[in-house]
């Protein structure tokens, strides 16, 4: 069962949410002490803060989904980049609200391919 403590940074983080990269830390001063503000991930690895948090996160996954399935149709404009900066703070949302690593987002390391392997992968998602 989640904590009063936990509930008001969740309750924090949720009017953040949408607005850009959010620091949980941040949203922890002033309701937790200094040594845990420091160590965020002692709230979000909680059982408590997860279940809070949960419908948060999926709610953002789904978003981060459609603006990845709009891409296609947006990538001869202008506001492609636009979706690719918001899939892209999306996913550290949703990597750092459900206690993940924020360090490695499971993408694959480009500098894992050839010039050649890359321009295939480039064709075959344009085509």
């Amino acid at each position: 069962m989640p904590t009063l403590n936990q509930e008001i940074v969740v309750n924090r983080i949720k009017q953040k949410v949408g607005k850009g990269l959010i620091s949980v830390g941040k949203e922890m001063r002033g309701i937790y002490k200094e040594s845990i503000v420091k160590n965020p991930s002692k709230l979000t690895r909680s059982k408590g803060y997860k279940e809070l948090m949960k419908p948060v996160v999926e709610q953002m996954e789904e978003e981060r989904q459609r603006a990845i399935n709009l891409l296609k149709k947006k990538i001869s404009k202008a506001k492609y980049r636009d979706l690719t900066d918001g899939i892209d703070k999306l996913t550290k949302n949703i990597q750092l609200l459900s206690g993940g690593k924020t360090e490695n987002f499971g993408f694959v390391k480009l500098n894992e391919y050839s010039n050649e392997e890359l321009a295939k992968l480039a064709k075959e998602s344009s085509g």
